[in-house]
């Protein structure tokens, strides 16, 4: 992976995601996750802070491991358990049949 992969557009996604609508949606329905989640392109993290104390454990997977590294400085003590997967979601996700609740 080159500079540009590793480094730029990895901020580029995140400050592209920290924009006022896609704050407002992740307010709005993040919180309503329950038990254990699957969030197919975690990317930064930016949903992290978002989540209730009805979350058991995340499931973050994303192909980037800059974009993850950002993601655990996210990560706080009051955080749920989060497990990040580094691969793309077309690869099969090593999770048990049944591992994740459906969303509401």
């Amino acid at each position: 992976m080159g500079v540009y992969g590793r480094y730029v557009l990895p901020r580029l996604i995140d400050f592209a995601m920290r924009n006022k609508d896609a704050t407002r949606l992740r307010a709005a329905w993040v919180p309503r996750a329950r038990g254990n989640v699957l969030e197919v392109g975690i990317g930064s993290g930016l949903n992290l802070p978002f989540y209730s104390r009805e979350v058991q454990h995340v499931y973050g997977v994303d192909p980037s491991s800059e974009l993850q590294r950002m993601a655990k400085r996210r990560v706080t003590s009051g955080s749920p358990a989060i497990e990040f997967l580094c691969q793309s979601a077309e690869e099969p996700l090593p999770l048990a049949d049944s591992s994740v609740d459906p969303s509401c």
